[in-house]
């Protein structure tokens, strides 16, 4: 009975999560209109960091040299993702982004085969297939075959966050989960405060909708879920936390349609639905049952 309670508990943190992360495309968004893409992502994960660190300070203390190499590695990929995903926001909806981010589940089996020079299996393949033609409908304009400039970003961050997951399957279990995670944000949060200083205009003060933003994200969307990830994850497996978290695309959707007024269209919809179907057969049948 406590496994079973375990599980569930589990499981339904990893839905919070996912429908934080879903909301948090729509409060981006919203930011970006009074801060850079690159200065805001340095703040967010700064500011994690520092929340990360002071509940978790004993954890923090174990961080050696080979875990910070490690999770420089790591935040190298998370950095790619984060920060072209972000620059994505500020020329595409935030449903879209949701979705294109989905794709990255699609594209770590296709990417596992190309490291160990094989060909893609017959349910690799077909959710490629999907994938793409669901990211054409959701993506391209009417009458164009050229992906818009923003949804284009958000699907190179998605090849980002593929390339994340990878290497944490890789490498994350040889070192602390909280030590390994905090190289990984402030990797973030110091390479893209640099990028934004450098390449951004500062802004005077921090607008009501960027602080609001920088704060909540900070705090729920990457601290507080990247903690209850670590932790919940020895009650369930990877794979049932997987499928819970091709939810969040849902959640963005649901979001932008609620807070932004914004509307897939029958074609969006139906483009929609194809990636959310690849994103699950490529998590159940590409990460095996467990």
């Amino acid at each position: 009975m406590v496994g079973k309670i375990s599980r569930t508990w589990a499981d339904l943190s990893m839905v919070f999560v996912a429908c934080i992360w879903g909301v948090a495309f729509v409060v981006v968004k919203n930011a970006l209109a009074d801060i850079g893409p690159f200065l805001f992502v340095g703040l967010r994960f700064l500011l994690a960091f520092l929340v990360l660190a002071a509940i978790s300070y004993k954890d923090i203390l174990k961080i050696r040299f080979s875990t910070l190499a490690t999770g420089s590695l790591l935040g190298f990929f998370l950095c790619i993702g984060y920060s072209f995903q972000t620059l994505g926001l500020k020329y595409t909806s935030s449903s879209n982004a949701g979705f294109i981010t989905g794709v990255s589940v699609v594209l770590v089996p296709i990417i596992y085969a190309l490291m160990n020079k094989k060909k893609p299996g017959l349910i690799t393949s077909l959710t490629i297939i999907m994938a793409a033609t669901g990211l054409f409908l959701i993506s391209v304009p009417p009458g164009s075959f050229t992906l818009s400039y923003g949804d284009l970003l958000v699907l190179v961050g998605a090849f980002g966050f593929a390339m994340h997951i990878i290497y944490v399957d890789l490498y994350s279990h040889k070192f602390s989960a909280i030590a390994i995670t905090a190289v990984q944000i402030f990797f973030v949060g110091l390479a893209c405060a640099i990028t934004g200083l450098i390449m951004e205009p500062i802004p005077p003060y921090l607008s009501y909708n960027a602080l609001f933003a920088v704060v909540i994200t900070a705090i729920f969307a990457t601290a507080l879920a990247f903690l209850l990830q670590n932790y919940m994850q020895k009650f369930s497996t990877p794979t049932r936390f997987a499928v819970v978290l091709t939810a969040e695309p849902v959640f963005a959707a649901l979001a932008g349609y609620l807070w932004a007024d914004e509307l897939l269209g029958r074609l969006g919809l139906t483009g929609a639905g194809m990636i959310l179907v690849a994103m699950l057969i490529s998590t159940i049948f590409n990460r095996g049952q467990a």
